[in-house]
């Protein structure tokens, strides 16, 4: 064997040590693996050097690439493996194009090359943009929205755990069409001037915009003149449209512009906006100009005939954005026309884009007929705006917890979610959900039940009808939700286990098909005690009255995992209430009860309503519970109502049914009691029939009162008047009352009510409406007499006579009236007059005394005023001496009469003469008998007198004193006023001092002389008048005192003259009052006496004292007995009563 040498020894432990030092730690090499398989995505690029994107410089100076609709360009994705790994190794990637409402519109996969550390790899795809979707702030002019470039490396592929860069996204804003504004072109997008009528219709010419030279963008821009003013009264359009290639075909986005083809000799196609095909959109221009006052450059979306209605132009006033005025200086103006579409006041679909209408786009010119300018110049049409797309994704946004469900058996899981539409269109979906246990799925009793609310084309929240585990939604509307409540019970009985509880969603229009969402979530069911009372009644189980009993059906369930047993016991919310649990047969179950695991029984529970059960709903609780369970998990409580219906009854009770009275007016009332006695408080109506209605009874309430239940009372009164003259005879009255709440209740109580034979009388109380004088002859009034009793009967009459009056009837048999029928009158004739003095009211008491009853009697009354009530005043004047015949009327006294009543009174003066008629003759001056007095008026009335030469020559004394009485009669008020005028005659001859008294004269004795020519003189006067009378049937006498009162007086004072009689009425023929007699002339003492003239034969008359007997029917109205002892006979012959 060799020897190993100290030099190899050395070089060997070098070795291992080297090696020791190459060898890295594990966790090293695990870290450094890692890094050499992170790839991530380092940039994204769009377009190329010769087909590059568009660029828009935002507000803050920074920029961003976008597109039109339909350019096609290249987009390009880079990735990098990191670190310094020198394994070479690939990747797969994809670039997808994303609509921001989520869903993929493309996607474009590759694999890189193998990548070592630190090496790049890149892909370029060529991509269409199809779908417009770009906002534009019309406000800051900065551009927003777009399509979404995702790259993405795949981790799957490449071992990559470092995953937070594995994914780059880019917003590509792509604008619906944009215009250089370089003129016209052959394009299918250019724009072309044309003028049209403002008040709507085809082109007429070619209109004032110009192609200039130079602009914002590209060689060219539009102005509104070419060096010049534009023209005044111009309406000039800047159209979007193009020349038709195809002659009048114009495709489906476009339509034939008659006008500008007739202007310009060949096929014009309008290009037209569907504004449907949109959500929104927005025209951006730059400007530099200005126009006068009274004119616009404006932005246009027009449709119809084009008029400047505003329901058919919509228009920018670009001067409302301030663009430069200075030349090559522009400025950047947007437009969003929804918000001048809003802001008319006519629109009704504000919730549309538009409206949904179709729209011609361009510039518009409108100018008036004052100064005009070079106008505005614009360039760079832009249009952006966000297409519709009938694709769309879901948000679903659920409640479940984040650690999943967790439930005994018989437990209830809820999930609620909110599930939006992303889409801009109404979107059909199906919602499913189920369970991993699938004996819960049974389609006779599923476990899941699904609830949602959507909103309907109305507005209004509404519950889908269908609830199973699977259910169609109707359609979303773009941009809506709608609430969804989904409902897992887990079954009785249920074993402890895990299971997975899903919700998805599913296209069902059709034309998107497959899933769009999904929701899952563990469910774990825990052991547990449980119980669950439930009953095919509905929550008002049964309707049971006071004292009644009935039976309510129910189910017990061990709804937990583990045997059991329950006691039951029950609770009122009313006291009296009691129940029993008994079994299919009606027998007692005692408590406990036994019932396995998952397992139920059907008992019944056997109710008694309280005895005086009150109305209304009555609730129990039914609560099952295990002394031997510990925590009981379930619903352990089963709560239902009971109906107490009202239960109404009443009655009615009196002291006495059997009445008897008299009729004589006195009220008899009679109380009835009546009382609820039903379960409700109550109020009844009250109503009354009677067996005749002359009975007159009343009641003296409609209504009661609310009256508690249960014997809660109160009291009708009835009321008897008992009328005047109710034939005695038995009568009925019978009282109801009637529910108020339920007519078909009542209660009736029948009294009867016998009348007896009744005395009773009434004396008309009488009106004296005029004023009487004292001492004037007597009058006649009429009194009735009403036998108001209820048999014939005759009454005896007699006075309550006041002082200063005479009274007496004139139309009694023995002091008594005639028989009076019940019910009938009988007119009682009193004469009266007042004597003289009397002053004041003086109330007339005329009394009649039953002769049946004599303790029945009754006092008619009437109130005379006499003499003066103080409401007319005669101011009196001093005594008069007349010492002379001569002339007629030299000799006259004047008084004052004044009105002291408070409103205006018509006056008519009377004289009274009395015995001064034999001396003298009055009269009151013609203008003077009548007359109107104001208010606290005064008028002077004059009396003129007349003396004959005969009677002062033969006065028996030197003087002579006599008194005459002056009236004043109101016709206004019940009043007259009176005063004594005082004449003194001085006979002929004789002296009269101041004081009234005589002496000797030392004149000539003239009287012989002038008694001659005095006679002569009354001789002639009385021819006069008497020829008057014999040819006037009426002539007005200037002596009203001495025709009435001096002539007739002084002959009934001489011979006892009776009154005339009235008028003698014809039998059968209607009475009149008589007339009163005329006024005689006073016939002088002196005067010869004239030869009679011859008289025809006149009937028998009575005398003064002696008459006919007067008939049964009393005295003719307005007789006295004295003319009845005169003329009576006369009356009775022309009435054939003789």
């Amino acid at each position: 064997m060799r020897r190993i040498t100290p030099l190899t020894l050395v070089a060997l432990m070098l070795l291992q040590t080297l090696a020791l030092g190459m060898s890295a730690p594990a966790s090293a090499v695990d870290a450094r693996s890692i890094t050499n398989n992170d790839y991530y995505v380092t940039q994204i690029t769009i377009g190329n050097s010769t087909n590059p994107a568009a660029v828009w410089t935002q507000s803050n100076g920074t920029t961003v690439d976008y597109l039109f609709e339909g350019d096609t360009v290249e987009i390009m994705m880079e990735i990098q493996r990191n670190g310094q790994s020198f394994e070479q190794k690939p990747t797969d990637a994809m670039m997808q194009i994303i609509h921001p409402i989520g869903y993929v519109m493309e996607t474009y996969s590759w694999t890189s090359n193998d990548l070592l550390g630190g090496q790049k790899d890149s892909k370029t795809f060529v991509w269409t943009a199809t779908t417009a979707h770009s906002i534009l702030n019309t406000t800051t002019n900065d551009l927003s929205g777009g399509l979404i470039l995702r790259a993405m490396v795949d981790k799957d592929s490449n071992g990559d755990t470092i995953n937070g860069n594995d994914m780059m996204e880019m917003e590509v804003p792509v604008a619906i069409m944009k215009d250089k504004f370089d003129g016209t072109t052959t394009q299918s997008s250019t724009f072309i001037p044309a003028r049209y009528p403002v008040n709507g219709g085809n082109a007429e010419g070619s209109g004032s915009w110009t192609d200039l030279s130079g602009g914002a963008v590209g060689s060219k821009h539009w102005g509104n003149s070419n060096g010049g003013n534009y023209p005044s009264n111009a309406h000039d359009r800047l159209v979007h449209s193009f020349i038709s290639t195809t002659g009048q075909n114009c495709g489906s986005t476009a339509q034939l512009d008659a006008g500008m083809t007739n202007v310009y000799g060949t096929p014009i196609c309008r290009n037209i906006f569907y504004s449907s095909n949109y959500i929104s959109s927005q025209i951006h221009i730059q400007a530099w100009g200005s126009v006068s006052p009274g004119d616009s450059v404006s932005i246009e979306m027009w449709r119809g005939s084009g008029s400047q209605d505003i329901n058919e132009s919509i228009v920018y006033d670009i001067t409302e954005s301030n663009p430069s005025q200075a030349p090559d200086q522009w400025t950047r103006l947007s437009w969003d026309p929804q918000v001048t579409y809003l802001a008319n006041p006519y629109v009704t679909n504000q919730n549309i884009f538009l409206g949904g209408n179709s729209y011609t786009m361009g510039m518009v010119l409108r100018s008036d007929s004052s100064g005009a300018t070079q106008g505005f110049h614009i360039d760079d049409w832009i249009q952006f705006g966000i297409r519709k797309v009938q694709e769309y994704t879901l948000d679903v946004d659920c409640n479940a917890p984040e650690n999943g469900y967790s439930a005994p058996p018989s437990a209830i899981l809820s999930l609620y979610c909110v599930v939006t539409n992303n889409g801009y269109s109404p979107a059909t979906i199906r919602s499913d959900s189920n369970i991993s246990n699938l004996t819960w799925m049974d389609p006779a009793n599923p476990m899941i039940r699904q609830d949602a609310i959507y909103v309907n084309g109305a507005g209004i929240s509404t519950m889908v009808t269908d609830h199973d585990t699977s259910i169609l939604i109707p359609p979303i509307a773009g941009g809506a939700s709608i609430d969804l409540w989904v409902n897992l019970s887990i079954p009785a009985g249920a074993d402890v286990q895990q299971l997975t509880w899903q919700l998805w969603f599913t296209d069902a229009s059709g034309q998107n098909s497959g899933e769009k969402a999904r929701v899952s979530a563990p469910v774990g069911v825990t052991e547990q005690y449980g119980v669950s009372l439930s009953s095919t009644t509905s929550i008002q189980a049964a309707s049971f009255g006071p004292g009644e009993f009935g039976l309510i059906p129910f189910r017990l369930q061990n709804s937990g995992n583990r045997d059991a047993s329950f006691n039951l016991f029950t609770t009122f919310s009313e006291d009296d209430w009691s129940a029993l649990v008994v079994d299919e047969n009606g027998v007692i179950v005692p408590s406990p009860v036994f019932v396995s695991r998952g397992q139920s029984i059907n008992l019944h529970l056997n109710v008694s309503a309280a005895t005086q059960a009150s109305p209304g709903t009555v609730s129990f609780n039914l609560r099952a519970t295990c002394p031997s369970c510990g925590a009981l998990f379930g619903n352990d409580v089963l709560v239902r109502n009971i109906e107490v219906p009202i239960y109404r009854q009443l009655s009615l009770e009196t002291d006495n049914t059997d009445l008897t009275g008299p009729a004589n007016g006195i009220e008899k009332k009679v109380y009835i009691s009546i009382f609820n006695t039903g379960n409700d408080d109550e109020q009844y109506d009250l109503s009354l029939t009677q067996s005749m209605w002359q009975l007159g009874a009343n009641l003296a309430a409609t209504q009661t009162t609310v009256l508690d239940a249960w014997d809660g009372s109160s009291i009708i009164q009835l009321n008897l008047p008992m009328p005047l003259g109710l034939a005695s005879q038995l009568y009925t009255v019978t009282v109801t009352a009637t529910s108020v709440d339920d007519p078909s209740v009542s209660q009736s109580i029948t009294l009867t009510v016998d009348i007896i034979d009744t005395a009773a009388v009434r004396v008309s109380d009488e009106d004296a409406d005029q004023s009487y004088i004292p001492g004037q002859p007597a009058q006649t009034m009429a009194f009735e007499v009403f036998n108001d009793g209820n048999s014939v009967d005759r009454f005896t009459m007699s006075f309550e006579l006041p002082g200063g009056m005479n009274a007496e009837f004139t139309n009694l048999f023995d002091g008594k009236t005639v028989e009076i029928l019940p019910g009938q009158s009988y007119n009682v004739s009193v004469r009266f007059s007042f004597v003289e003095g009397a002053q004041g009211q003086l109330p007339l008491g005329v009394v009649a005394t039953s002769v049946n009853d004599p303790n029945v009697s009754y006092t008619g009354y009437a109130t005379y005023l006499v003499g003066s009530q103080n409401w007319l005043k005669i101011i009196p004047t001093g005594l008069l001496t007349i010492d002379d015949a001569e002339p007629a009327e030299q000799w006259s006294m004047t008084v004052t009469v004044r009105n002291q009543y408070t409103t205006a009174q018509s006056v008519s003066m009377n004289l009274v003469a009395g015995e001064s008629s034999n001396w003298l003759q009055s009269k009151i001056s013609n203008g003077d008998r009548s007359f109107l007095l104001e208010t606290e008026e005064e008028r002077e009335v004059t009396v003129l007198f007349t003396v004959s030469k005969t009677t002062l020559d033969n006065l028996g004394e030197d003087t002579l004193l006599t008194n005459l009485t002056l009236w004043a009669e109101s016709q206004t008020v019940s009043d007259a006023a009176s005063t004594v005028l005082q004449l003194q005659l001085v006979k002929t001859g004789s002296q009269v001092n101041g004081d009234g008294a005589s002496s000797d004269s030392d004149s000539i004795d003239i009287w012989p002389i002038l008694t001659w020519i005095g006679f002569i003189a009354v001789l002639l006067i009385g021819v006069v008048i008497i020829f008057r009378i014999l040819t006037e049937e009426v002539e007005e006498d200037d002596y009203g005192g001495w025709g009435s009162e001096g002539y007739e007086g002084s002959v009934e004072a001489t011979y006892n003259a009776v009154a005339a009689a009235p008028t003698v009425p014809v039998a059968g023929a209607e009475y009149a009052p008589p007339k009163a007699l005329p006024d005689m002339p006073n016939v002088p003492a002196a005067m010869p006496p004239i030869a009679p003239a011859p008289t025809a034969p006149s009937p028998e008359l009575g005398t003064a004292e002696t008459g006919p007997p007067v008939p049964a029917s009393g005295l003719p109205d307005g007789w006295t007995m004295e003319q009845w002892n005169v003329y009576g006979q006369m009356w009775l012959e022309q009435n054939g009563q003789a």
